[in-house]
């Protein structure tokens, strides 16, 4: 888009050279009380022309798209905020309690009598929540249930200390601020009969019908089955996690965890390859890992920046998510125009996606 790969190095080399000389010069002014900078600092930075890109069934193809990247100053604290980020026993939650909603409210202003909801307190993200609304409606809709409740959303890490002493198996339960309820990201289904007995939520039957179409809602089963040694819990097919669309989709099709998800991003770098492919709904999206920024030196008294110079595409809309650990993932819908992958070398794997896809709708 307007640059040769020649053209594109030399001007990202420049470019990074006078990201990291004015990094240095605003963080000195930060150290001597100046607190106010500005993030009108955009550079154009065209991405490397030997990027790969993917379908989701991971076939690598070199891609004839140059892109056009613009940098965006992004603070550090925000590698702990996002729907992708990871909080296990060994990854402790960081975030806070922001943007909360009451899923009874969000019942309650929908007029929705499909579900029911525990109590005012069973609070998620605002997100999260539209999400698992729609969710519900389909599934009422396509099944006729109603017997659906929500029980359990957001936790602090008070209330999951609380559940943590009162617990005699702590192998089963979550540490406080080791909890995935801390995101605000989690909530629990239940299956109650007209009596408001707990019938427990297996994912069998009729109910198998989330496991098997809730990423088209951004929903994915947070401890899936076989899954133990990677997320530290066993399977629960109650417990769902909003991760947003694509990212629901790739994991279902690919049958990945979120912790294997996310570390597989991480092999995109923004300076190598990205990922590409056609969700289920026909967007393309690309989706790139960026590492935290330090732009420190052995040579300087300042080792570590508070914030990162992302670099973004600077003519389509996109999304940026911490994964609670070292960095950012980027996500965006690229034009219809922009080339993917060729359909011709699409392998059976991908094949198979697609008619897994055909298939959970019809279900």
């Amino acid at each position: 888009m307007g640059a040769t790969k020649q053209e594109g190095k030399n001007i990202y080399i420049i470019k990074r050279l006078i990201d990291i000389g004015l990094a240095v010069i605003l963080a000195s002014a930060a150290i001597f009380g100046i607190k106010t900078i500005t993030k009108d600092f955009k550079d154009i930075d065209p991405k490397k022309n030997d990027d790969t890109i993917v379908n989701s069934s991971d076939t690598n193809k070199p891609s004839d798209s140059s892109g056009i990247y613009v940098t965006e100053i992004t603070g550090n604290d925000k590698i702990n905020s996002g729907t992708l980020i990871v909080v296990n026993d060994k990854t402790e939650y960081k975030g806070n309690e922001d943007d909360l909603v009451s899923m009874y409210d969000v019942r309650e202003k929908a007029k929705a009598d499909y579900y029911t909801v525990l109590d005012k307190d069973v609070k998620i993200r605002k997100d999260a929540a539209e999400a698992l609304n729609d969710m519900l409606k389909a599934f009422n809709e396509e099944t006729g249930h109603k017997d659906i409740m929500v029980d359990s959303g957001y936790r602090s890490v008070k209330y999951q200390q609380e559940i943590y002493d009162s617990t005699e198996d702590k192998d089963n339960v979550a540490k406080p601020g080791f909890s995935d309820y801390h995101t605000g990201y989690s909530v629990d289904l239940n299956v109650v009969d007209e009596e408001g007995n707990s019938l427990d939520f297996d994912g069998t039957g009729d109910y198998e019908w989330f496991s098997k179409n809730c990423y088209k809602y951004g929903y994915v089963v947070r401890f899936p089955e076989g899954k133990t040694k990677q997320t530290g819990l066993d399977y629960r097919p109650w417990h769902f996690r909003y991760v947003g669309i694509p990212h629901a989709y790739y994991m279902n099709q690919n049958k990945l965890c979120l912790e294997e998800y996310i570390e597989k991003l991480k092999t995109y770098n923004y300076n190598e390859s990205h990922l590409e492919f056609e969700n289920f709904d026909g967007k393309k999206y690309e989706i790139y890992y960026y590492p935290k920024d330090t732009n420190g030196s052995e040579d300087s008294d300042i080792t570590e920046l508070d914030f990162t110079m992302l670099a973004v595409p600077s003519e389509r809309e996109y999304t940026i998510t911490g994964n609670n650990t070292d960095g950012f993932i980027v996500t965006s819908v690229m034009d219809s125009t922009e080339p993917t992958s060729d359909n011709k070398e699409s392998n059976s794997d991908s094949k198979e996606s697609k008619d897994n896809s055909k298939s959970s709708e019809a279900e």
